[in-house]
């Protein structure tokens, strides 16, 4: 233990929940036995299934209180009246979206069995909250206040925070609309290749003034992201037996968020009569988002499909009513919001939803137009998916469920114990009519707008593909299709219509890499897909090799790099200077072909403008892949001499390396100058309470674009990354008891708890951990027993 915590646990005392022993409870029907192994994971064992979410409920309450109640604030935009006046921003976004709002409505579209469900999970939180823990969290013990009930819309309320919060495609339709306005169409055509031919990026033009309300609209995003910082990405991939050494499927799934402490997801093992299930969760949700139910296994990633879009309105003398495409202007529905600041005068939001959804923007008096909102995950819509998972024996008994759900995109790998493997992109997605969803649009342009959704066998599936494998890394889903099959055969998926589906998806890179190692060879294992998970190939280095080293710069600086890389092989390795020569290389490019197309709005290009300090989205993390073409393509129009200004800039990266870090390549290891921290979303900038709350800094390896990700911020190469993998799974379907596990971390969001980051070390070295699953394994594994009983 530190001695910052050590001093926490001397002032505050440890505050441990209460995991040995009985605890009579409100809400289960029978007795629970949770017992926790060796790395405080729970096993529940319940009468039940409503009871068994019950248990699930009550144990991330006990483990995560402080994290619980953090998301139960921002959903229901209430963060200021806790943290005070700098939680108002997140505060006002939040109540202008309507997470809580929406919530409510969707709780009539359930169907009952899936609204018990979430009850009774609802009813576990409060009750780990409040009978669970053997004294408040310290995070309440520092701020104040008292852990909050939930109830089922709290949890919706969550799955649409997070809806919002995964990688999609509002945050780069933010990105278009400022380049547009500040440096024009053609600046944006110049960064942003990859889509858009669509008329509406070279035809439209933004409202004169709109520039000030989203302005606001940026500030608060700036907040909301401050606390709940964005991340995404994410790899997972499906062997057939014909692949793998035991002969039967194996299933790998890491998936990549911003790190922080405790992590986004949380273990559990839970059983009942009518199914058992074991893997992991995301914090306040109720479904198992990767694990396995002794048959079948599955892992996720970011689908990236767009189900969210921006659109200006053209507001009515009123301040209540905006014009339809006919030209009349219709009333729209006006909620008053009342936010209590902690410390300050309580702040009232006027609230405008128009028939698209909220306005985002507030209405200005001498600026007649807003942005609006429109989104799947705000409608009132049934809801499944991973809530009608957990006994499924058979893909087609898996898929359905997934029909309903209207949350954030997901690519599902699949895989069970009779030898299927398949892929499936779920989440309800729109067809839009007349535009493309890239840049925000008029929203009374005639023939524009949201026909309904996209039928479901319209989202890309495969089962059992010829090639023996699928594999995703938040790419296109042509390329996840085309490596389904062999020989060049074409894919026999029915017609899609991917185009509707989206544009804005992560570079190829960390799909190839991918599917370049699992073609290679056969006879897989789980530990050789934990070792692939660790992957710092370099493919963007392997493109632009031979012309920077083809270079023949005169600066003795310049000479030096091409040395280091020229003996470079290419991996993104934590120990490696060349690595940093590299990365410094590729940032500093970066900024400047951006200074050279967007000069008004290169940060905003760059993610560091606009959206907060963590406002990386897509259209940042595709820099690289846009440079490496004009590295390879030297096109005119951009610099004097390509040549020169590639010399220019090793030399530039050298002469920095010496004169901050030390004067040669063993002071200038990649890991060690670009780290890894998990912040706590509360005290992460804390003077004194970081060095409690916060993990690290540890050395840290990759990029953006290698299998294992570990974002780089163009504009800041060395701070430290905005993206990694929180968790990594592997699953061999010939003995699903076997199954590998580790957090980057700890299970416990406790910083006085040994389970606080008892993973982490597991987890830089590449190990992993097991969930025991047989109960005479749980049994032998128990650390420790605690029974409920209903009060």
């Amino acid at each position: 233990m530190t001695i910052p915590r050590f001093l926490l646990r001397l002032v505050l005392g440890r505050r441990l929940p209460i995991a040995s022993g009985e605890l009579k409870v409100q809400g289960p029907l029978a007795p629970i036995t949770i017992r926790r192994d060796k790395f405080g994971i729970p096993h529940a064992d319940t009468n039940g299934e409503l009871d068994a979410f019950f248990a699930f409920g009550f144990c991330q309450a006990q483990d995560r209180a402080a994290q619980l109640e953090f998301l139960w604030r921002i959903g229901r935009g209430r963060l200021a009246e806790w943290v005070g006046v700098e939680g108002l921003g997140a505060d006002r976004l939040s109540r202008r979206i309507g997470f809580r709002r929406a919530a409510e409505k969707q709780l009539s579209a359930l169907s009952e069995s899936v609204r018990n469900y979430l009850v009774a999970f609802a009813a576990g939180i409060t009750s780990g909250n409040s009978t669970g823990l053997s004294a408040k969290p310290h995070e309440f013990a520092i701020l104040g206040g008292e852990p909050s009930p939930w109830d089922a819309a709290d949890v919706l309320t969550v799955l649409k925070l997070q809806s919002m919060l995964l990688p999609s495609n509002w945050d780069v339709e933010l990105a278009r609309l400022r380049i547009l306005l500040a440096d024009g169409a053609e600046a944006m055509t110049r960064l942003d290749p990859s889509g858009p031919c669509a008329p509406e990026l070279r035809t439209s033009h933004a409202p004169n003034g709109i520039e000030t309300g989203l302005n606001q609209l940026l500030a608060d995003l700036a907040v909301l992201q401050s606390y709940l910082p964005r991340g995404g990405g994410s790899n997972n991939w499906a062997l057939a037996g014909s692949r793998t050494l035991s002969g039967f499927p194996i299933l790998a799934s890491d998936p990549h968020l911003a790190p922080i402490a405790p992590p986004p997801w949380y273990l559990a093992h839970v059983r009942c009569p009518e199914w058992e299930v074991a893997g992991a969760a995301f914090v306040g949700t109720p479904g198992i988002g990767i694990g396995h139910n002794g048959t079948v296994a599955w892992g996720v990633t970011a689908a990236l499909t767009d189900n969210t879009d921006l659109f200006f309105e053209t507001i009515g003398s009123d301040g209540r009513s905006v014009r339809d495409a006919y030209g009349q202007f219709q009333t729209c529905e006006v909620v008053r919001e009342v936010i209590h600041v902690k410390g300050a005068a309580e702040v009232c939001e006027e609230i405008i939803v128009t028939p698209r959804g909220p306005l985002l923007t507030p209405i200005l008096d001498d600026i007649p137009y807003a942005l609006s909102l429109r989104a799947v995950w705000l409608d009132p819509l049934p809801v499944c998916g991973f809530l009608g998972i957990m006994g499924a024996k058979s893909f087609d008994e898996f898929r359905k469920p997934f029909e309903h759900w209207p949350f954030f995109p997901l690519n599902v790998v699949y895989a069970d114990t009779t030898g299927t493997i398949a892929w499936q992109v779920v989440g309800q997605a729109p067809e839009r009519v007349g535009y493309s969803g890239l840049i925000p649009v008029p929203a009374d342009l005639p023939g524009v707008g949201w026909k309904g959704r996209l039928p479901y066998d319209y989202l890309p599936y495969v089962v059992n593909p010829e090639s023996g494998l699928c594999a995703t890394a938040n790419n296109h889903p042509a390329i996840t299709i085309a490596a389904t099959f062999q020989d060049g055969k074409k894919s026999d998926v029915p017609s899609l219509a991917l185009h509707q589906l989206g544009m804005d998806y992560c570079d190829s890179y960390r799909i190839r890499a991918i599917l370049d190692a699992l073609t290679a060879r056969s006879e897989w294992t789980m530990a050789d897909c934990l070792t692939l998970q660790q992957d710092v190939r370099c493919l963007p280095w392997e493109e632009i090799r031979a012309s920077v080293l083809s270079l023949m710069p005169t600066d003795p600086d310049a000479q030096d790099a091409l040395a280091l890389l020229s003996k470079w092989d290419g991996r993104v390795d934590s120990e490696s200077p060349a690595a940093t020569i590299f990365e410094l290389f590729t940032a500093e490019l970066c900024l400047r072909i951006t200074q050279v197309a967007a000069p008004h709005s290169w940060r905003v290009a760059l993610g560091e403008a606009g959206l907060g300090a963590t406002g990386h989205n897509l259209f940042t993390d595709r820099r690289i892949a846009h440079l490496v073409n004009l590295i390879r393509e030297q096109p005119s129009g951009w610099f004097d001499s390509w040549a020169d200004e590639l010399c220019d800039t090793l030399a530039r990266v050298v002469k920095k390396l010496r004169r901050e870090v030390g004067p040669g390549p063993a002071y200038w290891a990649w890991g060690h100058l670009r780290r890894l921290r998990l912040d706590h979303p509360l005290f992460a900038k804390h003077r004194l309470l970081s060095r409690v709350f916060n993990i690290g800094p540890v050395p840290c390896g990759g990029d953006c674009n290698t299998i294992s990700q570990a974002g780089v911020r163009p504009a800041e190469p060395t701070a430290f990354t905005h993206n990694m993998a929180n968790l990594r799974t592997v699953f061999d379907l010939s003995d699903l008891s076997r199954s590998m596990f580790v957090l980057c971390g700890g299970q416990s969001g406790n910083p006085c708890s040994p389970h606080y980051e008892d993973q982490l070390p597991l987890w830089q070295a590449g190990e992993s951990i097991n969930i025991p699953w047989l109960q005479a394994a749980v049994i032998r594994e128990t650390k420790q027993i605690l029974k409920l009983s209903p009060a």
